[in-house]
């Protein structure tokens, strides 16, 4: 049983993963259509921020793909 639920979170980490990496890459490219960033300095704050985010972004949104995951298995 140990081993289903470890194997359900490394796959929800990985789409977790993907995901919030889609989403971050999509939100900077828009950015930089619409030119909102000026400077060098204001894309890199941005990046720092993206990556901040994404950080504790993926835990939380691993463990309710968990949640999907596993009652597709039932």
């Amino acid at each position: 049983m140990l081993q289903i639920l470890l194997g359900l979170y490394i796959k929800s980490l990985l789409i977790a993963t993907v995901l919030v990496i889609l989403v971050s890459v999509g939100w900077f490219l828009l950015r930089l259509l619409k030119k909102k960033d000026k400077t060098l300095q204001e894309r890199q704050e941005v990046l720092f921020d993206l990556l901040i985010i994404n950080v504790m972004t993926i835990p939380i949104l691993s463990f309710g793909i968990v949640g999907i995951l596993l009652m597709m298995r039932v």
